[in-house]
This record gives C-alpha cells, sequence and structure tokens, in this order.
C-alpha cells in the first residue's frame, strides 16, 4: 500500500536505511533537488514499504520510494508524462526492461533481463550502489554512477565511457562511432567494437526510439 510522507519523513528512512553510503547521500541530495516539487504541491512522496512485485511501472510526477526490494515483470520508466521524475529504492531491482531518462538511485543491485535505455541530455543519472546486470545497455547522453560492477553482454556508450572517466566500457559502436574508431584509434586502444545492426540505427546513429519499441516487442540484440 502506497502512503503519502513528507520530506522530513522520507529523509528519516533514507538515513536508516542500509546499503551504499554513497548512494544513499545522493538520495538526499536528489531529494531536497526535488523537494520544491513537493512544497508547491505539484508532487508528492509515496512510499511503497515492504517488497514489491509489479507487472509494470511508470514514475510520474511523484515521487516513488521503495523501502524494500522492487521487482517488475515487464517494463520499468520514468518521466512519463513529465520532464523530470525521481525513483529512489532502498533495496534490489530486477525488471525485464529498464528506460529511463530521469533520475533513478538504488541502493542495492539493479539486474534487467533484457534492455537497459538510458538519455537525459547529460542531466540526470542511474545511480546503483551494488552492481548493474543486463543484456544489453544502450546509453545516449546519461551518468551511470554504480558502486559495484557493470555486467552487460552489449554495452553502447556515448557519455559515460570508461574514455570520459565513465565507468561504461562499450564494446558495441553505430556506424557513426565506428567511424570515430577509426580515425582516434588511440583513443579506444584494446577495445574491440561489434557493429549496431541496421534495426537499431537510424542516419548511421542508434536510435532511442526504435530501441525501446524493438525492446517493447521483446526483442534482443543479436539474438538467435
Amino acid at each position: 500500500m502506497n502512503k503519502s510522507i513528507s520530506i522530513a519523513e522520507a529523509e528519516a528512512i533514507i538515513r536508516q536505511a542500509k546499503g551504499s553510503a554513497q548512494t544513499l547521500e545522493n538520495m538526499l541530495n536528489h531529494l531536497d533537488a526535488f523537494a520544491e516539487f513537493v512544497e508547491d504541491g505539484t508532487s508528492q512522496i509515496l512510499l511503497c514499504e515492504g517488497n514489491i512485485t509489479l507487472p509494470y511501472l511508470a514514475v510520474q510526477d511523484d515521487i516513488l520510494l521503495f523501502a524494500g526490494d522492487l521487482t517488475v515483470n515487464g517494463i520499468l520508466e520514468d518521466a512519463i508524462e513529465t520532464n523530470i521524475s525521481l525513483l529512489l529504492v532502498l533495496g534490489d531491482v530486477h525488471c525485464q526492461n529498464l528506460f529511463t531518462f530521469s533520475q533513478i538511485c538504488i541502493a542495492g543491485n539493479l539486474t534487467v533481463e533484457n534492455t537497459i535505455v538510458a538519455d537525459s541530455l547529460c542531466d540526470y543519472s542511474l545511480d546503483v550502489g551494488g552492481d548493474i546486470t543486463a543484456h544489453a545497455i544502450l546509453e545516449k547522453g546519461h551518468w551511470f554512477e554504480v558502486g559495484g560492477t557493470v555486467q552487460a553482454d552489449y554495452i553502447y556508450a556515448w557519455h559515460c565511457t570508461v574514455q570520459r572517466q565513465g565507468v561504461l566500457a562499450p564494446n558495441l559502436a553505430d556506424d557513426d562511432m565506428r567511424i570515430d574508431v577509426q580515425r582516434n584509434p588511440e583513443k579506444f586502444k584494446g577495445v574491440l567494437f561489434q557493429r549496431l545492426p541496421d534495426e537499431w540505427q537510424t542516419d548511421a546513429v542508434l536510435d532511442l526510439g526504435k530501441a525501446v519499441e524493438l525492446a517493447i516487442s521483446g526483442k534482443r540484440l543479436f539474438a538467435e
């Protein structure tokens, strides 16, 4: 059962939680940044207690704080019908697909069976205190902050790459990125890139709209 709580109550719950100290501190900082929307009545903070399983989750105007583990058997997506949103999870998260365009903080581990699509014009982050495990990560303008390891079969990273002191080690390239690799081999020394299939590209670059549609349809990169 969801219940509306105050900013002070949310802060107290986060401070008492176990998990990555850095991620919990980041949660408090993001909560403070979103406080103006609670104070002016645009949003409320909804607390979800216990371990929760849902068929689908869309994060909208309201700030969602899950006190336990969150399992979404289908799609978890944010910034729905709003420009920005905030999802805070004090446990682990498991979902089929994750489409994130705003701020998500997870104190535990994140497991995504298929694809993570991430883009916020470099304004927000996917902050995970533990490990990230996914089939594919497609990042095109989003920060990733990870306290543990990142394990994915395929990673396309445009912004938060190890070459830019980020945490994502890309092994997937669209045709435009392949040109950059060919022109600047020293920047990508030792990295072997697999070409992104045509159906995931438009005009030689990763098309996130297509990526979302393909993931929703159950398509996996390089699936037989």
